[in-house]
């Protein structure tokens, strides 16, 4: 019987030494494929923003809005924009990096909701929005692509 549980141990010690060295590789393969991307504040590159939205710089963190994928990017929003009533075709997720963010669902722009720094809001694909900010305000985006914003007036 003794026998037995030495041989068992032994085989599953050698189960779990394969199965480590899998689970190893497969994390060298992910470090390989994947992207390590480390930004301070002053390392975001920012650019002209969609043209839309006058005066609105852009910075792309992660990935490409533009293709299908998840993607991260930055509006810094000057004080006065107006976005006007639109939608979007995928998943909207917003954090307020800083200042505030007026938020009103529908084409209207009643009833806001105001965002501070650290607000969030999420909203499904098509749903009616418009905002607009009051002071200088950078919004976060991190969704995915690829990403369109379409007037509805």
């Amino acid at each position: 019987m003794k026998k037995k549980w030495v041989i068992f141990t032994v085989a599953l010690l050698a189960v779990l030494a394969v199965s480590s060295v899998g689970f190893a590789e497969g994390g060298k393969k992910m470090a390989r494929s994947g992207q390590k991307i480390v930004l301070a504040p002053d390392d975001i590159q920012w650019k002209e923003g969609p043209q839309a939205l006058p005066g609105v710089k852009l910075a792309v963190l992660e990935g490409d809005p533009k293709k299908k994928g998840f993607f991260v990017m930055r509006l810094k929003l000057p004080a006065g924009t107006k976005i006007p009533a639109h939608v979007h075709n995928n998943m909207e997720r917003v954090t307020i990096i800083s200042g505030k963010f007026n938020l009103a669902e529908g084409d209207k722009s009643e009833n806001p909701k105001v965002l501070p720094a650290g607000g969030y809001f999420s909203f499904s694909p098509n749903s009616v929005h418009n905002a607009w900010v009051d002071e200088e305000t950078v919004v976060q985006i991190g969704t995915t692509g690829p990403w369109t914003f379409k007037p509805i007036k």
